[in-house]
């Protein structure tokens, strides 16, 4: 059965809202009748305690400070988790060793908040990111590839962002937008600013291996009708590929994809010339049905490395400078934010 990611992060965010609140209330009632809390609260409180702050140093603690690199929102979302869990544990543990009566209400309210931090500002806007083609079993893919609890040297995905990001950072608005050559599906080896003139220009970075590019194909493309009529131009740079047999692979990762016949048939590796990047290009085009203007990007990386694209990015040029620079893919590609920024410019 295929389940959205995204509902499996909501859910997890309505339970841990649940429990927040729950917390809140019971603390809430003990503060407010000047009740003290039943003793034999003290060892429940204290077991939670050393299993909260043991989960939460031996678990997220642990990736953030010495695991893998990560996608930004994953990595956002641990980091919330790293600083809850363990605060909860020694709020626990605390008000269980010190003065229970006084301190055990206090730590059941200061735990409550904590909950509704780590689903409000951890578990739900991840699954805000995600979009509901995106499954568990892919999600789970990530998370075991990335090898975020393993060593670094292990880990495919801190090799394949090491390699081609430069931090998290795209180019900053009302920079020049960065030049540089790419080469037409006509072999023509062209500037890309001579893409650019009086109209906006919507830049959309990705390759065909990354599923995120792929779910959102629908969302670009009918982004790229709703403002063609505006004069608003469109044009995807196709840049090295995310997952590949020699990078940062996924296992299953085009099962649910129409176009999936066999795993012998999807086996792709890193261009090595222009020609095999091409390939990858019209295979795109093909599979997808995907009909925006398309270049290549050199085989230098040139427009990789100026716009900090990989795996997927997306930004909105206009007068030669960027006007909108969308955040890191994968989760950072939101179609639906350049649909808000051409409002603003065009509708104002």
């Amino acid at each position: 059965m295929k389940v959205p990611a995204s509902l499996l992060l909501r859910l997890i965010s309505l339970v841990l809202v649940a429990i927040g609140l729950s917390l809140l209330i019971f603390s809430s009632v003990y503060l407010l009748s000047s009740e003290e809390i039943s003793e034999k609260y003290r060892v429940v409180m204290l077991v939670f305690g050393v299993f909260l702050l043991l989960i939460g140093i031996v678990g997220p603690v642990r990736v953030i400070y010495e695991g893998a690199k990560i996608p930004a929102e994953i990595e956002r979302t641990i980091l919330i988790q790293a600083v809850t869990i363990p605060l909860s544990g020694a709020a626990f543990l605390f008000a269980g060793m010190m003065n229970f009566q006084i301190y055990g209400v206090w730590a059941c309210f200061f735990v409550g908040l904590l909950v509704l931090l780590s689903a409000l500002l951890g578990f739900y806007p991840l699954s805000k990111n995600l979009p509901d083609t995106f499954y568990i079993g892919e999600m789970l893919s990530i998370i075991k590839s990335a090898g975020i609890t393993g060593d670094k040297k292990d880990s495919m995905a801190d090799r394949a962002l090491m390699r081609w990001t430069r931090g998290r950072e795209g180019v900053s608005v009302g920079a020049k937008a960065p030049d540089g050559t790419v080469i037409t599906m006509k072999d023509e080896e062209v500037a890309l600013s001579s893409f650019f003139g009086k109209n906006p220009l919507v830049l959309n970075f990705g390759s065909y291996s990354c599923p995120h590019h792929r779910k959102r194909i629908g969302e670009i493309l009918t982004l790229m009708k709703k403002w063609r009529h505006k004069n608003v131009e469109f044009l995807t740079v196709y840049i090295a590929e995310a997952h590949t047999e020699d990078g940062w692979k996924l296992d299953n990762q085009y099962i649910n994809d129409a176009e999936y016949t066999s795993e012998d048939d999807f086996h792709f590796s890193y261009a090595k010339n222009k020609n095999e990047r091409k390939r990858m290009a019209e295979w795109l085009i093909v599979k997808k049905d995907f009909d925006m203007p398309l270049v290549l990007d050199s085989m230098e990386d040139g427009l990789l490395n100026a716009y900090n694209s990989w795996p997927i990015r997306l930004y909105i040029i206009h007068e030669s400078k960027v006007i909108y620079c969308g955040d890191q893919g994968p989760f950072g590609y939101e179609p639906v934010s350049v649909d808000m920024a051409l409002k603003q410019l065009l509708e104002k």
